[in-house]
């Protein structure tokens, strides 16, 4: 079997290149429909995205929860336990994917008291709206099991290099409906053909990878009953990534309506697609990392998260100073000056972004340890925190308070509460170091770029020629900041990382 290091090293590059390339397909589709159509169209998209991710609650955390438990019979290559297990799955999947389609076809009813003015949209809001289900009910219903399969077998590559794919055939059906049909019916068909194709993809790579493993009969009581506790815990988990980053798209569609909904989408597009890059990277090592804790000590796997920590954090800092230098020049060139937020919109969506990506290896090791229900407490505070926060906000504050609800929750109460629930059940130590190290890396961030957002201000030029020039000096800036900075003030932690990736380079 492949070393974790070349895995996570052929993960890591197929990650940064699916989020490389898809991004750009989304923002240009995205672009499309504003051009083509309305901006209307955009909110139309991301509150049915939000509904649907309601919807999916009641996935329950079953995707998370049966990649964690593969780890363990596929570093023994126990097959017969593998087949037993994607049985198992597959009939939960299935049972998933109706219930999914039945509790969407619920909602329609009530999709007018949501969607009070549908603007410029000329289609039937009912039809668009169970495209849209029926796309969603197909990621269960096709070949998920597969997707987890590979997932845990370290083989993240395969996954995102098919997407790629995928993606950009899906794309190329869209623009082709919005640019010569201009039939938003056909863009939203082509979400379901997309699906079709992606997941057959999967079940096809995954036979030729790993014919032993195939769905078989089931697993035994210990084991359901182990995985019916990971799965309550990972239930509340799941609330609370819907009251953090679904119900704010439906509470802006309710309260200020389609328009402002679209905006917010458009910014959202770029935030999701720099966070997604670290969700990517993430995802992409987590499997190793599972596989690390089954097999080495807790004293080897905190040095791992120390390392993993300081170079995400490089990153991290690269990205906030590119986000809070660019965001506003590629919004105009983008969308246009009518369709921006003012800058301490903008700043907030920067903020949020830092603020979750700081959490993501830490919530991979969290993951890993399959932790959910120790933290239930956690998530259930987090979730009312959130809710309460983006009403009052919301109203006293408006879109900007719904943004700034969740960085405060994040925040306050996840990031504390995870961490010391961490510390204290799997290291069995205080985390003094952890949140010193933090506050360090924070105050780095801010320091760097706040500086590049500070110079790249001062350049006049406008248009795509603006965003080259503010790019080439705030790459200049942090050329020579983040190695002064971080490996100055954290040197033994430098060595360190520059042995892990030079291991990683080698793989």
């Amino acid at each position: 079997m492949e070393t974790r290091t070349l895995n996570s090293k052929r993960n890591i590059l197929a990650g940064v290149l699916s989020n490389c390339v898809v991004p750009v397909f989304a923002l240009i589709v995205n672009g499309a429909v504003v051009r083509c159509l309305s901006v209307e169209y955009i909110g139309l998209v991301g509150t049915f995205n939000a509904v649907l991710e309601i919807l999916n609650l009641a996935e329950l955390g079953f995707s998370t929860a049966m990649i964690v438990n593969l780890y363990r019979p596929l570093k023994d290559n126990d097959a017969a336990t593998v087949r037993g297990m994607l049985g198992y799955y597959r009939r939960v999947y299935r049972i998933i994917g109706l219930v999914i389609l039945v509790a969407g076809m619920a909602v329609c009813p009530f999709l007018w008291r949501l969607v009070k003015d549908s603007g410029e949209i000329r289609e039937n809001i009912f039809i668009l709206y169970l495209l849209f289900l029926v796309n969603k009910a197909a990621t269960f219903l096709l070949y998920a099991h597969k997707e987890a399969l590979l997932n845990a077998a370290q083989r993240f590559d395969i996954i995102k290099l098919v997407h790629i794919l995928i993606y950009a055939v899906k794309s190329g059906f869209q623009l082709l409906a919005l640019m010569v049909f201009k039939n938003f019916y056909l863009y939203a068909a082509a979400l379901i053909l997309g699906t079709v194709l992606y997941y057959a993809a999967l079940n096809i790579l995954s036979q030729k990878k790993f014919p032993q493993y195939y769905p078989e009969g089931g697993i035994d009581g210990e084991t359901k009953q182990t995985v019916k506790k990971q799965v309550a815990g990972l239930s509340v988990s799941n609330v609370l990534g819907v009251s953090r980053d679904s119900l704010n798209s439906i509470l802006i569609t309710s309260f200020f309506g389609l328009h402002i909904a679209g905006q917010y989408s458009n910014y959202n597009a770029v935030y999701g697609a720099v966070i997604g890059f670290f969700l990517v990277i993430t995802k992409a090592v987590m499997s190793s990392i599972g596989n690390s804790i089954v097999s080495e000590t807790v004293e080897k796997n905190y040095r791992n998260l120390t390392k993993m920590e300081f170079l995400q954090n490089m990153v991290t800092t690269a990205c906030t100073a590119y986000l809070l230098s660019l965001y506003q020049p590629f919004m105009k060139i983008w969308m246009g000056e009518d369709l921006m937020y003012p800058d301490h919109v903008m700043v907030l969506f920067v903020l949020y972004f830092y603020i979750r990506a700081m959490s993501e290896v830490r919530n991979a090791y969290f993951s890993a340890l399959g932790y959910w229900w120790k933290a239930k407490w956690i998530f259930v505070a987090e979730a009312g925190v959130v809710i309460i926060l983006m009403l009052v906000l919301g109203k006293l504050l408006g879109v900007a308070g719904i943004i700034l609800a969740p960085c405060i929750s994040v925040l306050t109460v996840n990031y504390i509460g995870i961490t010391n629930l961490m510390f204290r059940e799997y290291f069995k130590t205080g985390a003094k170091e952890f949140y010193t190290n933090r506050i360090l890396y924070s105050l780095i961030t801010v320091v760097i770029s706040g500086t590049a957002w500070y110079f790249c201000g001062r350049i006049p030029y406008e248009g795509i020629g603006g965003i080259v020039v503010r790019a080439a000096v705030c790459t200049g800036l942090l050329l020579i900041l983040i190695p002064l900075m971080m490996f100055v003030v954290k040197r033994e932690y430098a060595k360190e990382s520059a042995a892990f990736i030079k291991q990683i380079i080698r793989a």
